[in-house]
């Protein structure tokens, strides 16, 4: 910013237009960069470095080799590619979405009207025309446009809570800088700017941000431990089918003679180790899991969640620690009256004679707030405090601006944080009468009687501002009343949201501590912590104190607090990364542009939609579009279904992938083909099993998801309950089909039907199976009811089935069945459905 005396020469009539241009040369727009972007070809390529991605890579490798050798079709290795740029398509296509329409909304920022004065008169521009040297006009209500100095500042109050956290108000004056992205809440002024754009307090803070900064999510370290898990028994797999295949070839069978025949032979065993990775690996898992976010991040959008980071979605379910603010988030970002010494204000014509009449007459003529209707709502202008009274007044149908017209001004004297008290002058007749309103203490001692203030300790305990009211009369020649006569107090604070306590205790239940990190006064943030359930038998410290410790100590009491109180956005900050430290895995709210470094390096970082600051809505992972507490609540709720419906998935899929596999492998021991075919593996791999995905992924979330703990970083995502149906299930397939593959199934008389039998059989019972998935650790939502999609998808899945066994004999390698063929295949995998019941059973009776 340039130096305050540099910028005397610019004068109070404003810049010229020729001033203008030449000072956006110079100087540049008042408008924000961006927060650098991965370029978008880096973004689309780190999609592949998904571990099951690298591994199919391979297999279009191996595959292409073996088809261009053999002189073979590259049907294979196509399908092999397409499945891969599927996955990584729809997983960078969701995200990019996503991101453009944020940057819609990060594109309106600047396009607030701005008062200017320009060839010496008053004109309006958007705030991004403003330029260094731009002489602006300033009142209560206002955003400051750009970084500047105070020219004239009459009883001004600036709110600087985005950048230093404070919640209450700074008085300025004459010369002082005020910075852009603060809000003017009291008094008139002017200032000249002397920062644009990039150039501000602002613009630094946001150029310092990057994407992609963030710690691996707790649901991408277990795909990536399981990804592991299944790539090594892949290739377990295929090592042991080429020795196999050399052994039968060289030792049991007729051995190859020339080159040539050995060169074929080994690329037969390396087409066989092709297909056992295809079959292994589950191809459709990054599909799968890419849908399973896509939908979920559309779902939280509708409970006012804008996912900006689509795998958010899943790790905002894996939270253990909420640190939420105060204002607006558990409160209603509104003050009100929330207790008075009368019972409703009254309104009369004359000079008041009750103490409702002087108090209803002071909170609307004592006073430089405004209220303003838009879109249904009454929004404050002004000082918040005297906006509640004025709604105060509102509610109970008085109209303050007709009291203001029937009583003149003579004189105000402001409210300052010294003198603690405002005092509005008005003639009557021959006198003059005198409203004060300020802090009970200071008003009291002016007033005779004394009032008894005793009874005003408990509203303290409730967190509320109290405002005492009192009048006198002045006679001609007189310049001070000789006493005030006490007319009363009203308690004003921010309400609690209506529905916060019961988010709390729903977070508690599911094992999520939340914790409150506030600027206010440890009196208020506790008697607010207390009332919303937050402070239990935990700590109260102030930031300072937190600061002050060693990394080690704040480690070691981080657990115990449960109010930070008087904190800045480092403390929060400090507070995020010493939980992390013990393993818990954070979600952080915040409004303001220092609260950016905080949400960029929690787990899940939540800026508010309303109050928020670009910057802080840049660096987060979630948008809460009402800045609501319960909202992130809701958050959870979806993104602890989102991980029980992938591992629904989980299990429909690893059934497949193991028994396809094992039967896969057996094949050749046995002396017979592979029982399927490449092609016919990616339809089961990738498109029944995304289709597959869609269906169980359609699960909506169950009460008893917000009745357990959130699950530990290092737990496996595969649970004991998942792996015995696993294991039981995929065990049966594979007794089944080797008794199919030596025996030959019934009612098919050629070998070809008896293959599409095969193929279409292991289909329909992984359909049946579906059903047995939907009851994931034992829970069995409704048979026939409560998701119809899932109906509509396994239904599509079938006819496809038929379709391509019909129609696509030449591409899936399949001859037509009969309807009696067909009902034979339905009615013997049937059986699949009473796998899992069995399994609960036998479960309970351990």
């Amino acid at each position: 910013m340039i130096p305050l005396e540099e910028m005397s020469h610019y004068g109070n009539d404003g810049l010229t237009w020729e001033e203008v241009i030449e000072s956006q040369k110079t100087y540049g727009k008042n408008e924000l960069t961006p927060p650098k972007h991965i370029p978008v070809w880096k973004q689309y390529l780190e999609k592949y470095n998904d571990p099951i991605i690298r591994i199919l890579l391979v297999a279009v490798t191996l595959s292409a080799i073996v088809a261009l050798i053999e002189g073979n079709s590259l049907i294979d290795t196509l399908g092999i590619a397409l499945a891969v740029i599927l996955a990584t398509s729809i997983a960078f296509l969701t995200e990019y979405k996503s991101n453009r329409e944020f940057e819609a909304l990060y594109a309106m920022r600047e396009d607030t009207s701005v008062k200017v004065v320009r060839n010496g008169s008053p004109t309006s521009i958007q705030m991004r025309d403003v330029v260094v040297g731009d002489y602006i006009l300033l009142e209560a209500g206002d955003q400051v446009p750009a970084d500047g100095y105070l020219r004239v500042a009459s009883d001004i109050e600036v709110d600087e809570s985005a950048f230093t956290g404070e919640s209450e108000p700074v008085g300025k004056n004459s010369d002082d800088e005020v910075m852009k992205g603060s809000y003017i809440t009291a008094g008139r002024g002017t200032m000249i700017a002397a920062a644009v754009g990039d150039n501000t307090k602002m613009g630094e803070i946001s150029s310092s941000l990057i994407e992609g900064t963030r710690p691996e999510t707790p649901l991408q370290l277990k795909l990536k431990d399981l990804a592991d898990l299944i790539s090594k028994f892949g290739y377990i797999m295929a090592g042991l089918i080429i020795i196999l295949v050399l052994i039968q070839g060289f030792f049991l069978g007729v051995p190859p003679e020339s080159p040539i025949e050995v060169f074929g032979f080994f690329l037969q065993a390396c087409m066989l180790a092709v297909v056992i990775i295809v079959v292994s690996v589950p191809e459709g898992l990054p599909v799968s899991v890419t849908v399973s976010l896509a939908l979920t991040m559309k779902k939280m959008t509708r409970v006012k969640s804008l996912v900006r980071r689509m795998i958010a979605c899943e790790t905002v379910g894996s939270v253990t620690v909420i640190c939420t603010d105060k204002t607006g988030t558990l409160t209603m970002n509104q003050m009100e009256v929330a207790a008075a010494s009368i019972e409703v204000p009254e309104m009369t014509t004359n000079i008041p004679s009750t103490p409702s009449e002087w108090i209803t007459l002071n909170a609307a003529v004592n006073s430089t707030a405004e209220l303003d209707e838009k879109e249904g709502r009454v929004i404050t202008i002004g000082n918040s405090t005297e906006g509640a009274l004025l709604r105060w007044l509102h509610r109970s149908g008085i109209r303050y601006p007709d009291i203001r017209n029937a009583w003149l001004v003579e004189h105000q004297d402001f409210f300052t944080s010294k003198k603690k008290q405002m005092t509005t002058i008005i003639p009557y007749g021959h006198r003059y009468l005198l409203l004060v309103k300020g802090a009970p203490e200071i008003i009291s001692a002016t007033c005779t009687p004394a009032p008894d203030l005793s009874h005003l300790h408990h509203l303290a305990g409730r967190a509320m501002r109290t405002l005492a009211f009192a009048h006198g009369e002045l006679q001609p020649g007189e310049t001070e009343p000789v006493s005030f006569t006490w007319d009363g107090y009203v308690g004003i604070r921010d309400e609690v949201r209506p529905d916060v306590n019961e988010a709390v205790k729903s977070c508690s239940n599911a094992g999520i501590t939340v914790k409150m990190v506030t600027g206010d006064s440890p009196e208020t943030a506790a008697a607010i912590a207390k009332e919303t359930a937050i402070l239990t038998s935990g700590i109260v410290m102030t930031g300072p104190e937190f600061r002050e410790l060693s990394e080690e100590k704040r480690r070691e009491i981080a657990p115990a607090i449960q109010v930070l109180a008087r904190s800045d956005p480092h403390d929060k900050l400090l507070m995020v990364r010493a939980l992390q430290a013990n393993g818990e895995v954070v979600a952080v709210t915040g409004d303001g542009t220092n609260d950016a470094p905080a949400l960029r390096n929690a787990d899940v970082g939540f800026a508010m939609g309303i109050a928020g600051t670009e910057i802080a809505r840049e660096a987060s992972d979630i948008i809460l579009l009402d800045d609501s507490f319960p909202t992130i609540k809701s958050a959870v709720w979806w993104g602890r279904a989102l991980f029980e419906n992938i591992q629904r998935f989980l299990v429909f899929q690893l059934t497949i992938n193991i028994a396809a596999a094992i039967l896969t492998f057996i094949a050749p021991l046995l002396g017979v083909s592979p029982p399927f075919t490449i092609i016919q593996l990616l339809w089961i791999n990738i498109i029944m099993d995304s289709l597959a995905a869609l269906a169980l992924c359609s699960e909506a979330p169950h009460p008893a998801l917000m009745k357990r703990k959130p699950i530990p970083k290092t737990a496996s995502v595969i649970t004991p309950y998942m792996k015995w149906a696993i294991l039981i299930t995929a065990g049966i397939y594979i007794a089944v089909g080797i008794a199919g593959l030596i025996l030959g199934l019934p009612f098919m008389t050629t070998p070809q039907e008896q293959a599409t039998a095969f193929f279409s059989a292991f289909v329909i019972a992984q359909v049946w199976n579906g059903f047995n998935c939907r009851g994931i650790n034992g829970i069995m939502p409704s048979i026939f009811r409560g998701n119809p999609v899932f109906f509509g998808i396994m239904g599509c899945i079938v006819c496809i089935q038929i379709l391509i066994v019909q129609y696509g004999g030449m591409v899936f390698d399949t001859v037509p069945l009969t309807l009696l063929q067909w009902m034979m295949v339905g009615i013997g995998t049937m059986p699949v459905l009473l796998i899992w019941p069995l399994l609960r059973m036998g479960m309970r009776l351990e």
